[in-house]
């Protein structure tokens, strides 16, 4: 209901017309099947949404359905959160103060409400964070699999999925190395499994050649770079294209925009708000410093290197604070911020306890004016 309600408000964005203008093609039958859906001659979707879209709108009001599809998404994505806590934290209330604050997070509530794709990523970032966190702490090898897996159908689902999805897979290799598992079926099921779905789209552009300089070719890897793959490393060294991205990507890391001012990112759906909660920076911090301290290595390899690399798609499409092309960060930096208050509750001392409540109030606060500026925005 919080995702749902005024849900005619606020006007509709350019992007959100174009999702539903091409859902409306899936849903009459004129396009025919794709998997890729062109806007213009630079502009294309994935599928995940569009074929969403389309199948809501046949049960919901037509120009409803995108936001009716995310606010669907933005409600299973607290669920996962749940469920990821309950496996990395002894203490249930420790999973709903996660899911909690997630549905608090503004970056978020935003896109479950923005009725584009950009949050179409993160249930198969949850959905990977469960899995191989499960294996990581000793659960079955088929886990591994489907964590992958849940990448590889990840790709479809906004222009950065390609690069998020790859990234993860290396990191989910290189946490099952650091986990003692080195025999080649602990490499090959996970790159299978990963393998699986992608190959659904190296089928489709084989048949359609002409989509894949603004599809994968914008997305991941351009055309002449897959002809010439050493036009490509050097093009991606090249100290001009290096240190834009580098520049990009440490800009998104600014913790003043991330937490505090997100006046930089005002022309985006966020409209001048933060992505995170002020509060939520002390706990993240505490958080990553409770999982170097205890966690063990190999998960914690997973959520920092992850939040590590979510900007990194994002940077490469070249505007800066580009949140909706990162949204993969959210879900690590409320878990580990959900880590780092269970830690001071459960510090000895009324001091930390204390402390805890603060953050908890603090945190409500800033939701409370999020929120009402959102609407009066």
């Amino acid at each position: 209901m919080l995702y749902t309600s005024r849900i005619s408000e606020p006007s509709r964005s350019a992007d959100e017309a174009v999702l539903l203008e091409q859902a409306k093609v899936v849903a009459s039958g004129d396009g025919g099947l794709q998997l890729f859906f062109r806007v213009n001659d630079e502009h294309w979707l994935p599928p995940l949404a569009v074929y969403a879209t389309a199948l809501i709108s046949s049960v919901a009001p037509a120009d409803h359905a995108a936001r009716i599809g995310t606010a669907a998404v933005g409600a299973v994505n607290v669920f996962l959160m749940f469920v990821l806590s309950r496996r990395l934290f002894p203490k249930p209330r420790v999973a709903v103060g996660a899911a909690l604050l997630l549905i608090a997070t503004p970056a978020h509530f935003v896109y479950a409400r923005a009725g584009v794709d950009a949050i179409y990523t993160l249930p198969f970032v949850l959905a990977w964070l469960i899995g191989v966190t499960d294996v990581l702490n000793g659960g079955p090898r088929w886990r591994a699999a489907a964590a992958t897996c849940a990448l590889g159908v990840g790709v479809y689902a906004q222009p950065a999925g390609p690069l998020t999805m790859g990234f993860l897979l290396v990191i989910t290799l290189a946490a099952i190395w650091l986990s003692g598992s080195r025999d080649a079926g602990s490499f090959a099921v996970p790159v299978v499994a990963f393998s699986g779905p992608v190959a659904v789209a190296v089928v489709w552009i084989a048949a359609h050649p002409s989509a894949y300089p603004d599809t994968f070719g914008r997305w991941v890897i351009h055309a002449a770079h897959l002809r010439f793959p050493l036009d490509g490393l050097r093009a991606f060294v090249n100290w001009n294209t290096l240190g834009t991205r580098l520049s990009l990507y440490w800009g998104f890391l600014d913790p003043s925009w991330l937490f505090f001012d997100g006046a930089a990112a005002s022309a985006g759906a966020l409209h001048g708000a933060a992505p995170f909660l002020f509060a939520m920076l002390a706990l993240l911090v505490s958080g990553i410093a409770g999982q170097l301290r205890i966690g063990p290595a190999a998960v914690t390899l997973v959520l920092l290197a992850g939040l590590a690399v979510a900007p990194l798609a994002a940077s490469t499409f070249g505007q800066p604070h580009a949140i909706g092309d990162a949204l993969a960060v959210v879900p690590l930096v409320v878990v580990l911020a959900a880590g780092g208050l269970a830690d001071w509750f459960a510090r000895d001392g009324g001091g930390w306890r204390l402390l805890g409540w603060a953050a908890v109030a603090a945190m409500a606060i800033d939701f409370a004016g999020f929120y009402v500026s959102y609407w009066s925005g």
